[in-house]
């Protein structure tokens, strides 16, 4: 059985998620191993829009539609709700990149980088989202308050 939302009706394409963070995992490996730092500016502005806004104006959304339609791979619709939370916690993880590195501390920004791939590497090899994991036990502390 699968979990049931209980704040959004949206529909979102998982297989677009799952490319997506596919996308995040080398973005995040580029600025690990290159010198082109600001590549985290991109994903951080990418989860903001996910997140906050229309993923439709994304542009690793784009990119993964484009990918998932030249593949022929179909669709699987789930709800949104989950992974755009998940986004949203993309986002606080890119921005504490992003100010780690800018404030030198590399390490911290490094390991902040690492576990970030671990969850999207969850997400893009076995559709395993721990952040929509946490999203209904979230839900349901906000509806009981």
């Amino acid at each position: 059985m699968r979990e049931v939302c209980p704040i959004s009706f949206e529909q979102i394409n998982e297989r677009v998620a799952q490319m997506n963070a596919a996308l995040v995992v080398f973005s995040l490996l580029v600025f690990m191993f290159t010198s082109f730092k600001w590549i985290i500016l991109i994903i951080c502005i990418d989860f903001f829009i996910r997140g906050f806004f229309n993923p439709s104006y994304s542009l690793y959304s784009a990119v993964s539609k484009n990918i998932l339609k030249i593949l022929k791979i179909k669709p699987l619709m789930i709800n949104a709700g989950p992974k755009i939370f998940a986004a949203k916690v993309g986002f606080i993880f890119c921005c504490i990149i992003a100010l780690c590195y800018m404030l030198n501390f590399y390490i911290t920004a490094l390991v902040f980088s690492s576990i970030l791939i671990f969850f999207a590497a969850l997400e893009a090899i076995f559709r395993f989202c721990m952040a929509c994991k946490i999203y209904p036990f979230i839900c349901k502390e906000e509806k009981v308050e």
